[in-house]
């Protein structure tokens, strides 16, 4: 499990492609200091194993579904991507439950400058943004972010100075491809309440359930 917080943005030094997928070496020195083979780090958002170390940098395949669902099919050797590894149980849960487990890629529409900030306005699928609320979280490649408006098919954000200095925002463009996870608990939810149960009885669980925390009077 990931928190949002991304440590920091790593290069790719390599990459190997074959008919398994993608191998990928990173080069990421700052995180070497408790980086262990067969660790989870979330690149871009995406959870990757840790498969070698060398230096200061380390080595993940992606499977091709992952390579056809996110945005690390189109890496390029000398991109940058935002890197954060597993979160510790004692540590600090600064951001929101994420999951590495990327949901879907939305398109940046537009970047406009909000005061110090930058707002970024991303278009998705409308199957993602029904997820999304105002004031709700939201990771997208990877960093925990605050959704100012969600509509039909896009939200926007604003990226404060302080993450704009330290991961790939504040220099990103309109066009980009971006790797969206939404948060697990409206997905938990939706799915709650969507469940009839095992007799087919119209409301099921989902009566049950509103009735139960006082919405059905």
């Amino acid at each position: 499990m990931f928190t949002g917080i991304v440590e920091g943005t790593a290069r790719l030094a390599a990459v190997s492609r074959h008919t398994g997928g993608a191998t990928f070496t990173f080069e990421a020195p700052f995180l070497m200091d408790d980086l262990h083979v067969g660790d989870s780090v979330a690149v871009n958002g995406v959870c990757l194993t840790v498969e070698s170390l060398s230096g200061g940098t380390f080595t993940a395949t992606a499977v091709p579904e992952t390579l056809r669902r996110t945005n690390l099919g189109g890496l390029q050797p000398g991109g940058r991507v935002h890197v954060e590894r597993a979160m510790r149980a004692d540590g600090r849960f600064g951001g929101h439950i994420v999951s590495g487990h990327v949901d879907g890629t939305g398109h940046v529409a537009e970047v406009r400058p909000d005061g110090d900030a930058r707002v970024l306005v991303i278009r998705v699928d409308p199957a993602l943004a029904r997820y999304m609320v105002d004031k709700g979280s939201v990771a997208v490649d990877g960093v925990s972010l605050t959704i100012m408006r969600a509509e039909k098919d896009r939200f926007s954000v604003s990226i404060i100075p302080h993450t704009q200095a330290v991961t790939r925002f504040g220099e990103i463009r309109s066009g980009e491809t971006v790797n969206i996870e939404c948060d697990v608990i409206a997905k938990y939810v939706e799915r709650l309440l969507a469940y009839r149960g095992d007799t087919g009885a119209p409301g099921g669980i989902r009566a049950e359930f509103l009735a139960r925390h006082g919405f059905l009077r």
